[in-house]
């Protein structure tokens, strides 16, 4: 009876997000993971991840090389195949380049490399940040020296450059730099020996738009920084179902890295096999409002105000998020240090609707009766629920269609301007990909992008030009993203909800920090000897199956 009592106060503990608290060794082993690490490569060592959101960004970032490679830190990027740079002047930065350093397939990579890669990008650039305008050309300056030349000053050049690859030549001339596509970044078209990261692409592709089910990769011998990476091999899941992933992470030790639904932190934390991860992130979840779509009723402000106002964001965060995030009055992550300042004063819609006490009654006004079409990746179905419950309150009815795929996501939105969609809400999970930039957020209200499912705003769009100009993380910076930003909370642009936290089910024999932004570093992840890729056919011990205390990380 005794056990049975302090089983469920350790489960109601956890349920609150207080389990970092609770130090009873009869339910958690000690953690001596440091003391088990292998601390080099091991032939045959071997992790298996899920990446449901933007399955390209995050592997590219493994295989590829790029100038600078993002980070969380408070510039949003750090040192990569480039050294050191110089500012000559508005228009001209100057790159010293890494030496001696050889692409996949061992031929050198130099200025030379750059200039080509870049000369290939601008016949096919990206068109979701404003680089295709600014960017005039990179010439040479000698072997290891480079230079770009911009047409205007540009404040998103380092975010750019974290997501502009650079292959080797022989990839540029069979594929060229991208798929002509230009709403995503990466083309990544086939495997091979192409590129300067820590892995090399041995089987599957991941484009943006289209991608395979699973993808291979393995240690690139040839990787500039010595002695890694410390596995050998890794695979992706891109399109597994929320229970598929849960159950092979927690129950089956078949998945070795996996996001979970934030409700499934009690289990994850009594696996067998999994730890708790968590950490602050820069990260958020997109829900759109169709606006494109013709006699939506969404087109009212009134309407999408009103249901913002429905949504108790408190609740959702103590018992949807389980505490994994923070209030955000938009979608844009409140841990960017600009939003922040932006939004220190503003509350979120529902807690204004809070101090308001007919607000109840106008609110069933406005909405009861009024059904949704909403599509969704299945891995927000848990956030939904939370949702949904708080809508009905008003007589509002939510018609689901689920996916467990991305692409099918990227499909209903990235052509729906051109031809406008059924759906009324699409949610998305927005990873930071502009690396500690809030135009991770903000490129859904340029309405000239395909990821834009706003009809028109002049304002918006005076504000988004000025954003390009500015210099990242200036007080000319802090003002127009608090402009931004409470533009988008007046029109109700989006349904938002709290900024997440990073929640990741972790084998407990893999030790691997990950980061805020979007950048999964798994070259520096390291296994110990009781991993199943270590321990070959032997049994998994049975002293190792006990509980482990979550591992909290901090922002980065």
């Amino acid at each position: 009876m005794r056990c049975a009592r302090l089983l469920l106060l350790l489960l109601v503990c956890i349920t609150f997000g207080w389990a970092q608290e609770w130090k009873n060794p009869f339910y958690y082993r000690s953690d001596d993971t440091t003391s088990v690490l292998i601390n080099e490569r091991v032939a045959g060592s071997h992790i298996k991840v899920f990446l449901p959101t933007m399955p390209y960004l995050y592997v590219s970032k493994l295989v590829n090389g790029t100038l600078v490679r993002s980070s969380g830190n408070h510039e949003g990027w750090e040192y990569m195949m480039a050294t050191s740079y110089k500012k000559i002047d508005d228009l001209t930065y100057e790159f010293s380049l890494r030496k001696g350093v050889l692409f996949q397939d061992g031929t050198p990579f130099n200025a030379d490399s750059v200039v080509e890669n870049f000369t290939y990008f601008m016949q096919d650039p990206v068109v979701y940040s404003d680089i295709h305008k600014r960017l005039k050309g990179v010439s040479k300056v000698d072997d290891h020296t480079i230079r770009i030349h911009l047409y205007k000053p540009y404040g998103l050049l380092f975010s750019d450059l974290t997501s502009i690859n650079l292959y080797t030549s022989a990839y540029l001339k069979r594929y060229g730099w991208s798929t002509k596509e230009g709403s995503t970044c990466n083309s990544m078209q086939a495997p091979g020996p192409y590129g300067l990261g820590p892995y090399i692409l041995k089987q599957g592709y991941a484009t943006g738009r289209f991608q395979t089910p699973i993808l291979e990769l393995q240690a690139n011998p040839n990787y500039y920084e010595a002695g890694l990476p410390y596995i050998e091999n890794v695979t992706i899941y891109t399109e597994l179902t929320s229970a598929q992933s849960v159950s092979m992470a927690l129950e089956e030790e078949r998945l070795d890295i996996t996001p979970i639904p934030f409700n499934k932190k009690v289990e994850t934390v009594l696996s067998k096999y999994a730890r708790l991860y968590t950490k602050p992130s820069t990260h958020s979840i997109s829900i759109y409002f169709n606006l494109l779509k013709p006699n939506s009723k969404l087109r009212d402000q009134k309407i999408r105000i009103a249901l913002n106002k429905a949504v108790n964001q408190a609740n959702l965060l103590n018992f949807v998020y389980k505490k994994e995030g923070e209030l955000a009055p938009t979608e844009a992550s409140v841990n960017y240090r600009s939003v922040k300042l932006a939004t220190a004063n503003l509350q979120t819609w529902g807690e204004r609707a809070l101090h308001n006490p007919d607000e109840e009654k106008e609110l069933k006004a406005i909405l009861n009766g009024l059904e949704l079409d909403v599509i969704t990746m299945d891995r927000f179905m848990f956030l939904w629920r939370g949702i949904e419950y708080q809508l009905k309150k008003y007589g509002v009815t939510l018609h689901y269609t689920t996916t467990p795929n991305e692409k099918e996501i990227y499909e209903q939105l990235l052509t729906n301007r051109e031809s406008p969609k059924k759906w009324d809400i699409l949610t998305w999970g927005n990873d930071d990909w502009s690396s500690n930039n809030p135009w991770t957020a903000f490129f859904a209200y340029r309405i000239s992008d395909k990821w834009s499912a706003i009809d028109k705003d002049d304002v918006m769009q005076g504000y988004i030009e000025h954003f390009f100009d500015v210099e990242f993380q200036s007080k000319a910076f802090d003002e127009v993203v608090a402009q931004i930003v409470k533009r988008a909370y007046e029109k109700a642009y989006m349904l938002f909800v709290p900024s997440p936290n990073i929640v990741l089910a972790v084998n407990k024999e893999v030790r691997y920090e990950p980061s805020s932004v979007l950048l999964m570093p798994l070259w520096k992840a390291k296994l110990t000897k009781y991993h199943w890729s270590i321990r070959g056919n032997a049994a998994y011990p049975k002293e190792r199956e006990a509980p482990m205390l979550p591992l909290r990380f901090d922002y980065d």
